[in-house]
């Protein structure tokens, strides 16, 4: 029979079932199509970030033997050395690249030095951090407020500080860490914390073990006449301060004490931490961002270096991606 011999409503019927059928198909088959690309997507994706991962160990561990090498051919480090210069390594057939940067931790001040070891307030330190704050523009409470957030007491450092009862009527509530800083970041929990404040402080912190030294060679302008009250010799002049610091260590460790002697809180700092200033550093980061086709990563590892000479030795403490808080 014929197609013309079926009725029309019967002939229409067959139409849109056969449209349907083909609408039908067509979303299936871009679905399948669509899942598909999805998922080379995804592996390929995936496979890339495998393999910037592997890349970026790579680089860490290149970082990590440069500062074994430093450490047998020098006493004291400078940025001017070796573990100062950035890498740029391209990968074959101009798939990418790794590059890389040392940074010296123990140029920043430690945050974990506002309390001794024995956990008490450090007064000299926390003095300390209040002229940095003071320097950098930023409000001098921040120093009472990182010590309670610290101390394992719950007493409020006078006049403004903020313990648990202050942190328990924020919304969510929650309470201090009361326990060492193991990231800088964690100073954006604290209350009346902003990323601005954060933002212009972080430079010049860090989060070390309580009770380690500051690098006079690598530290900032600002950091170091923090450590003085009555005088600013660094930052005044700061074309000077960089051209010396290009050419190595500045300053000395012997004209920091010279130019800081008598100055009543600089005295004060090193009677209580005699070994507070050094020329050498046992706590790095390595910035690293691998490029691999349109995949990227950014990796910043903290690495720790004991011993000395041809005894140096190093690990990581610290790894982490995207941000290096």
């Amino acid at each position: 029979m014929s197609y013309s011999h079926f009725p029309k409503k019967e002939r229409g019927i067959a139409l849109l079932m056969a449209i349907l059928i083909v609408v039908l198909a067509t979303m299936l088959a871009v679905s399948v199509g669509t899942e598909s690309y999805m998922d080379q997507r995804r592996t390929s994706t995936i496979m890339a970030l495998d393999q910037a991962y592997a890349l970026g160990l790579g680089a860490e561990a290149l970082a990590a033997n440069v500062l074994i090498e430093d450490s047998k051919e020098s006493t004291i480090d400078s940025a001017k050395e070796d573990w100062g210069t950035p890498i740029n390594l391209p990968l074959d057939e101009g798939t990418g690249d790794i590059k890389g940067r040392l940074e010296d931790l123990q140029g920043r001040f430690n945050l974990n030095n506002l309390l001794k070891l024995d956990g008490t307030k450090n007064e000299a330190a926390v003095k300390q951090f209040e002229r940095l704050l003071e320097i950098l523009g930023l409000d001098r409470r921040w120093a009472n407020i990182t010590v309670d957030w610290l101390d394992a007491n719950t007493t409020a450092e006078p006049p403004d500080g903020a313990e648990d009862s202050v942190y328990a009527g924020q919304s969510p509530p929650y309470l201090t860490a009361n326990m060492a800083i193991t990231r800088t970041s964690e100073l954006m929990f604290q209350v009346g914390m902003t990323k601005a404040i954060y933002d212009k402080l972080e430079p010049f912190v860090s989060a070390l073990p309580a009770g380690t030294g500051l690098n006079v060679c690598t530290a900032a302008a600002e950091v170091l006449d923090s450590l003085a009250t009555t005088r600013t010799q660094f930052g005044n002049n700061t074309n000077t301060f960089t051209s010396n610091r290009a050419n190595g260590c500045f300053p000395r460790l012997s004209e920091v004490k010279n130019d800081f002697r008598g100055d009543p809180d600089f005295d004060k700092l090193i009677a209580t931490y005699p070994d507070y200033l050094v020329e050498t550093t046992n706590y790095f980061r390595v910035n690293i961002l691998v490029t691999l086709g349109s995949t990227e990563l950014a990796m910043y590892s903290v690495i720790n270096r004991f011993g000395n000479g041809n005894n140096a030795k190093v690990r990581v403490i610290q790894r982490s991606f995207g941000t290096p808080y």
